[in-house]
């Protein structure tokens, strides 16, 4: 924390220096009428001291053929705004007596990454080197006709544009750590790291200027919740602090050159969900759970303990309607008003979702929202009822990458289960969420699209 404290000190008091600099704006010296390029022959404080004399000292200056005109006063009104194209336009108001306008650019708090832009008679310009995370600072002056005398420059304007997405990556180390990486951002100052506590708020526990963290605080077999913030100093002395989504992550080892699969149980919770839960912790192994909006008051339980140890809660509809005989605005509310369920218990959204009957058209799929999830392996259970037939099912035909698709509304899926997951354990396999087997199997999951199985790319 001190660390941070002192980044964001330093960064305000340097930032605040800049706000008073001319840049590569010409300066006039009131005893010689010669024009100085501060950029080469003049220090940041030297060109800064520069602007205070002149302003303080000269209400006229004297022009070359000896007359005495009026000081050029700095514009006024700057703004700079995001247009329609994505371009940034600096806008100001008029300055009575200029015949051009200079403008200059800082990006990021850094005085070497000074851009100039070529002098307009306007009173607005277009910025089109436009960066995702960078964030640009602009200041004009006001320039007589001969350019030989300007104006102090005006106050800043700026605009930071924030990157399209801040992803934050996790995975547990060999050294039982949880490590945390994310994208940079370019004008970002430090980050923050965020942990959940016990009691569900999610409290700062570090503070750096890498893009990655460890947190040593974990132990093997629980669940986390992390949080992590990008700052960046604007130039009126405030901080913009961006928050990343929740990201959960189990501190387990999964090995991505290993066979891994991901069971899934579909129209829960019951009242064997629990079971079967515990089975899965016992053999450090998780499940994704398609849970029915309708259940899960009866079952928050097994929902919290579930989502505690790392199994995936994903959406199943709120009362297992066929989405295929719905409008787009029904589809939609089973998916909110499950979702909205699912993250009071658990506190995170659901980020998956699994059709009912597997029925899908492109209506439900413009409508849901999520990826959809459907299976490779049906293990039939539903119909037959069969605890052996269950395990053969999956036993019989089950492959690296595969989803299996079985209900823990059912006992005898129930029994089937507690004897798969060990035995699947056995065979070398690791039971994994739908998520993390995208994960390490390279899938990007896409809203709208089906996914049947997510088996190793070919190279």
């Amino acid at each position: 924390m001190k660390k941070c404290v002192k980044l964001l000190i330093l960064m305000m008091a340097v930032f605040m220096l800049r706000m008073n600099v001319l840049a590569t704006v010409p300066i006039v010296n009131a005893d010689t009428n010669n024009t100085t390029d501060t950029a080469s022959t003049t220090s940041t404080t030297d060109a800064a001291n520069t602007a205070s004399t002149t302003d303080t000292t000269n209400a006229s200056t004297t022009s070359s053929n000896g007359q005495t005109v009026a000081k050029l006063s700095a514009p006024t009104g700057v703004k700079a705004v995001k247009n329609a194209k994505g371009n940034i336009s600096v806008i100001w108001n008029a300055v009575t007596g200029a015949a051009s306008y200079k403008v200059c650019r800082i990006t990021n708090n850094d005085d070497t990454k000074v851009k100039s832009f070529d002098a307009t008679k306007k009173t607005s310009i277009t910025d089109k080197d436009i960066k995702a995370g960078n964030l640009y600072v602009y200041y004009v002056a006001a320039m007589d006709g001969d350019d030989t005398h300007t104006s102090d420059v005006s106050e800043v304007a700026y605009h930071f544009e924030e990157p399209a997405e801040f992803v934050v990556n996790t995975s547990f180390t060999k050294k039982k750590k949880e490590k945390l990486t994310w994208t940079k951002v370019a004008g970002a100052s430090s980050y923050i790291v965020y942990k959940q506590n016990s009691n569900g708020e999610y409290e700062n526990i570090a503070c750096t200027d890498k893009t990655s963290y460890q947190d040593s605080k974990v132990k093997k077999g629980n669940t986390y919740k992390y949080k992590v913030g990008y700052q960046v100093v604007l130039p009126d002395g405030s901080v913009l602090l961006k928050k990343s989504k929740a990201i959960s992550v189990y501190a387990s080892l999964i090995d991505p050159n290993k066979k891994m699969v991901a069971l899934t149980f579909d129209d829960g919770p019951g009242k064997y969900t629990q079971e079967i839960v515990t089975c899965l912790k016992k053999n450090d192994s998780r499940a994704t759970f398609f849970v029915l909006g309708c259940n899960i008051n009866s079952y928050k339980s097994a929902v919290k303990n579930a989502d505690k140890i790392g199994c995936e809660i994903a959406n199943h509809s709120y009362d297992h309607t066929i989405l295929t005989r719905l409008s787009a605005a029904q589809v939609k509310k089973q998916m909110k008003d499950t979702d909205a369920k699912i993250k009071k218990i658990t506190g995170s959204n659901s980020t998956l979702m699994r059709c009912p009957g597997g029925g899908v058209n492109k209506t439900v799929q413009g409508a849901v929202g999520k990826p959809i999830i459907l299976w490779s392996i049906d293990t039939l259970d539903w119909k037959t009822r069969n605890t052996d037939k269950t395990i053969s099912a999956v036993m019989n035909n089950v492959k690296d990458g595969d989803i299996v698709l079985m209900h823990d509304i059912h006992e005898p899926t129930k029994r089937a289960a507690l004897y798969l997951i060990p035995e699947l354990r056995k065979k070398g396999y690791q039971l994994v969420t739908v998520s993390e087997l995208a994960k390490y199997r390279g899938y990007k999951l896409k809203k709208g699209t089906i996914y049947h199985s997510l088996r190793k790319k070919k190279k």
